[in-house]
Order: structure tokens, then C-alpha cells, then sequence
């Protein structure tokens, strides 16, 4: 495969608009990134420019180190899955995936050695004869798939891929891209909008919003620590909890106040805010570190607002002012809506704002 660098790219449309704002990234050899934010960040303008769909108004787009800004996509040995498959419907399956080998003049023997490898890596070797209008959603997307891996292209990208599939066969099928993925030894570039499925099967995640990249790093290190308040509430389900908080020191140590609670900092977390000189923060607690405790452990007492049952846990609301507050808490024992609830908060995973820059603390 290949590695893929993005230098500096930028997408305008007319005088105002901007798609991707000088852009930069490297995607290594064998790696499957992720391209993760909301609808309008600039995630599929990005990817269409590495496949030679968009044409890039400055920058360069260079694929093993060799520069293919200006080169149309039929030269840039690239592949494409797009969210609605683009197979032909007149084709047979078999048809379907070795349409661009023939084009290549290549021996019938060897095209069919290769489709037969692909279809069965893709696990559609008993369709090869049927059209797309007699396949399933599921079985439509591994046609694309399988002839986007047949070319043995450079650099693989999907454009929201899984989108059109109903909820499970959404999940199972992001398990079977990742396992062609590692099977077929790609470079992949991967859109999506749903953060479940980028953390599911990424290598590195590039988290954009406003056509500027936000955020590069692992699902393990954009999880526990977000650069700026955006990522730490765009990623993870039910999102952080924020809550503005006023930093009192004294002679006994840091505290976090405000109405609700008087948290007494340990001294790991003083350390990270010893070089902060403001008095006013904002503390981001993941639902999961929200724990249920005896009321003598408590730093905040309130009343479960709404209690959802989720088999192997129990997610639980209440409010604070106008705030709703979401925990993950075991299934048992089981909570009820109006009971009283006593919380604490885990301290090796609070994390720290600046809520004037948004910016992360003591990283």
C-alpha cells in the first residue's frame, strides 16, 4: 500500500465559503484513519479531494511521496466506497467487481483469480452471479467494497459507507471493513459522522469542525483526553458532563465549588492546575466516572430525574439548575425515578477546561 499526506489544503467555494481550512495530515503505510465530525465540517470535501473529485484551491495532495494534486482520479491508483454504493444495477456481481480489470486488458485467468480472491474475502463468493436488485443493503455494500480492493489501489477511501444500513447491520458490518481492512493490508481513509463507529474501528481519528482538523490521535486519546471542550462533548455516549466551577485555594488544598458540590482536589489533580491562575474552570466528568456511593461518601446528593434500563447498565438523570446531568451506573441495584441518589466523582479521570479558550488543562 501507501502512505497519504495532506499539506496545507484548502477548499473554497465562491469568495466566503470555506470547506477545509488548510488542512494537514499524515496517513501511514497499512493504517485505517478515520475523518470524524459533524455534517458541514469539511470531512468528505477533504477525502473528494484526495480522490481527485474536488479540485484543491491550495495545498498539496501527495501519495507515496509522489504529488497528485493535479492529477485526475484515474491516475492516482486510488479506490472509492461511497455511501450509496454506485455499483452498476446491469451488471452481475462478477461483472460488477471485474469491470475495471478488464479495462486494464488484463488475462481472463487472472481477473478471475482475483475476483474469486476478493468475493471471498468480502464473503460474497455464492453472489457472483446475482444482479444488485436481488442483494440486500449489506451484501450491495461488500459488491463495492470487493471491487474497490480488486484494482489494488494505493489508497482506499469510504465516504460514509455504512450509513444506509440499518442499526445492526451497521454494527456488524463496521466489525467485517475493519477485519478486509487488516486482511487486505490497505491504507485506508475512512468518513463518518458517528463517533461509536469511528472509536470501533479506527486506528488514529482526525476530529474536524469548521473545515479545521480539531483533534489527531487514537480512540483511546481522543476519549480520555479531549484537546478542547468540543471534542471532549462530541465523543462519547451519553456525552461529558460540564460543570462551571469556581477554583478556591487554601491552606488545606484546591477545591472546586459551586451550588451544588465542594469538591476537595487530590493532589495528582492539584499538580496539573498548578500553573492555572484564573478562578474560574470548567470540569468535564465522563458519565462513567460519576459513581454511585453510600451518602456518607457523597460530594452531592439530588433525586433521579429518569432512570433508562440498558441490560448490562442503567443510565440515570437528574438536574442541576437547568442542566440535565447523565451517569452510567451498574444495572444493579436498580434505581427508580424520584428515589434519592448520593454521587462522587473519580478523580483520576476529571478533566479541565479553560472556559474561555476551550482549551484542555494540565495535559
Amino acid at each position: 500500500m501507501a502512505t497519504l499526506e495532506i499539506i496545507n489544503v484548502t477548499k473554497r467555494f465562491g469568495r466566503k465559503v470555506i470547506a477545509a481550512d488548510n488542512v494537514s495530515l499524515e496517513v501511514h503505510d497499512k493504517e485505517f484513519l478515520v475523518l470524524l465530525g459533524p455534517s458541514g465540517c469539511g470531512k468528505t470535501t477533504t477525502l473528494r479531494m484526495v480522490a481527485g473529485l474536488e479540485e484543491v484551491t491550495d495545498g498539496n495532495i501527495l501519495i507515496d511521496g509522489v504529488d497528485v494534486t493535479d492529477l485526475p482520479p484515474r491516475k492516482r491508483n486510488i479506490s472509492m466506497v461511497f455511501q450509496n454504493y454506485a455499483i452498476w444495477p446491469h451488471m452481475t456481481v462478477y461483472e460488477n467487481i471485474s469491470y475495471a480489470l478488464k479495462l486494464k486488458r488484463m488475462e481472463k485467468s487472472e481477473i478471475d483469480r482475483i475476483v474469486h480472491e476478493v468475493a471471498d474475502m468480502t464473503k460474497i463468493g455464492e453472489l457472483l452471479e446475482r444482479i444488485p436488485a436481488q442483494l440486500s443493503g449489506g451484501q450491495q455494500q461488500r459488491v463495492a467494497v470487493a471491487r474497490a480492493i480488486a484494482v489494488s489501489p494505493k489508497v482506499f477511501l469510504m465516504d460514509e459507507p455504512l450509513s444506509n444500513l440499518d442499526a445492526k447491520l451497521r454494527v456488524s458490518m463496521r466489525t467485517e471493513l475493519k477485519a478486509i481492512h487488516d486482511s487486505a493490508k490497505a491504507t485506508t481513509v475512512f468518513v463518518t459522522h458517528d463517533q461509536s463507529e469511528a472509536m470501533s474501528i479506527a486506528d488514529r481519528i482526525v476530529i474536524m469542525r469548521h473545515g479545521k482538523i480539531t483533534q489527531t490521535g487514537t480512540p483511546e486519546e481522543v476519549y480520555d483526553k479531549g484537546a478542547n471542550l468540543f471534542v471532549a462533548d462530541f465523543i462519547g455516549t451519553p456525552p461529558t458532563n460540564f460543570f462551571d466551577v469556581e477554583l478556591q485555594r487554601n491552606g488545606k488544598g484546591l477545591h472546586l465549588v459551586n451550588s451544588y458540590f465542594d469538591l476537595r482536589l487530590l493532589p495528582e489533580n492539584e499538580a496539573r492546575l498548578k500553573g492555572y491562575n484564573k478562578d474560574q474552570l470548567t470540569l468535564g466528568v465522563r458519565p462513567e466516572n460519576i459513581i454511585l456511593v453510600k451518602k456518607s461518601k457523597s460530594i452531592l446528593d439530588t433525586t433521579a430525574l429518569v432512570v433508562e434500563p440498558q441490560g448490562s447498565h442503567q443510565v440515570i438523570a437528574f438536574r442541576l439548575g437547568e442542566k440535565i446531568i447523565k451517569i452510567v451506573a451498574p444495572a444493579l441495584p436498580k434505581m427508580e425515578m424520584g428515589e434519592t441518589i448520593h454521587l462522587d466523582f473519580q478523580q483520576e479521570s476529571l478533566r479541565f477546561f479553560d472556559p474561555e479558550s476551550t482549551l484542555a488543562i494540565g495535559d
